[in-house]
């Protein structure tokens, strides 16, 4: 075989498998995330590959030493956050084995500009798909430590022992260490009864702690750049008091979307108070109902097919936090 038919197979593989890698990012772009303009500039990039490298078909399956070399990895997708890595790990390696044997083909290209702008594309795609360990919590136990009318560690045993899978940790007043310490201590007794942790506010926080994720309000930083520093893991959620909140944390990334105040609250006294409905436009999303909620009104909140509720004062008031959480829990399974 002469040098430029071997040349001309690597060019057709590799063209090939970087179409692959930027169509499974496409579909991900269109039908998961639904984002038309990724979708159309993935697909620009793709259709820029096949016009500005040379038609070759020098094809030879059968006699293609590598068609059985596989990895482990390969056969291992476990989320989309996988799929696109991996979709954008194959587009990246192969355009850059194009651009390097296109140099011994001699053929003009702009191979290098639509390899960079896939950089940023698939790293987007991941960024969009929001935090690889993102679920539906049942019910999270919004704690300040100084608010808990048994020692805060009891109160939160008793939580998550009776089915709390979510506690977000919201210390207004604390300093930065001092929170760090305090977080990591309530990662040590939730991680025994499989409960995710969340901070409020403080991406700093949530970074140093390797805590499950951040919880935003409308005065915090903002999704995106939250996003940039926590990464795909991270599980970054967002208040919304209105529609207008609701469809720009999910437009821009929310995980999930804590909805409210349902209910008169004492956590927030001067918060408005908002409408069934707001409720009903996130049940499709992640949600979380907040504001007020105890064993006295979440029932109105479950027959309105709400998935999940976030509780402050309601557990941590209490003498028997444990029965509060079975209570509120038990009202949901007659909805399910």
């Amino acid at each position: 075989m002469n040098d430029m038919n071997a040349v001309h197979r690597v060019l057709d593989a590799n063209i090939n498998r970087a179409s692959e890698g930027m169509r499974v990012l496409e579909d991900i772009a269109r039908f998961v995330l639904e984002n038309q303009t990724l979708c159309k500039s993935i697909k620009q990039c793709r259709h820029a590959l096949r016009t500005q490298t040379p038609n070759v078909t020098s094809r030879d399956t059968a006699g293609d030493v590598g068609t059985t070399v596989s990895t482990p990895q390969e056969t291992e997708r476990k989320s989309l956050h996988d799929v696109a890595i991996a979709a954008g790990n194959r587009c990246a390696e192969a355009l850059r084995v194009v651009e390097e044997f296109l140099k011994i083909a001699s053929t003009p290209n702009n191979v290098e500009s639509i390899r960079y702008e896939m950089y940023d594309l698939a790293s987007e795609v991941v960024l969009l798909l929001g935090g690889a360990t993102k679920k539906q919590w049942n019910l999270c136990f919004v704690m300040t430590k100084d608010d808990c009318a048994l020692a805060w560690q009891d109160t939160l045993a008793q939580a998550c022992v009776s089915g709390c899978d979510c506690v977000q940790v919201r210390e207004k007043e604390m300093e930065t260490g001092p929170l760090i310490r305090h977080v990591l201590e309530v990662k040590k007794i939730a991680s025994k009864y499989d409960a995710q942790v969340i901070v409020n506010d403080r991406v700093d926080v949530q970074l140093a702690s390797g805590i499950c994720g951040v919880h935003l309000g409308q005065g915090d930083m903002s999704i995106e750049q939250a996003r940039k520093l926590c990464g795909s893991q991270c599980i970054i959620g967002a208040t919304a008091h209105s529609t207008e909140q609701l469809n720009n944390a999910i437009r821009f990334g929310a995980d999930y979307v804590g909805v409210g105040s349902m209910f008169a609250s004492t956590t927030k006294p001067d918060a408005r108070i908002a409408s069934l409905g707001l409720l009903k436009n996130a049940l499709a999303y992640c949600h979380l109902a907040i504001g007020g909620i105890t064993t006295t009104n979440a029932q109105e909140l479950y027959a309105a097919g709400c998935k999940g509720i976030a509780v402050s004062a309601a557990i941590a008031h209490s003498q028997t936090p444990e029965k509060v959480v079975t209570d509120l829990l038990q009202q949901k399974a007659q909805f399910v």
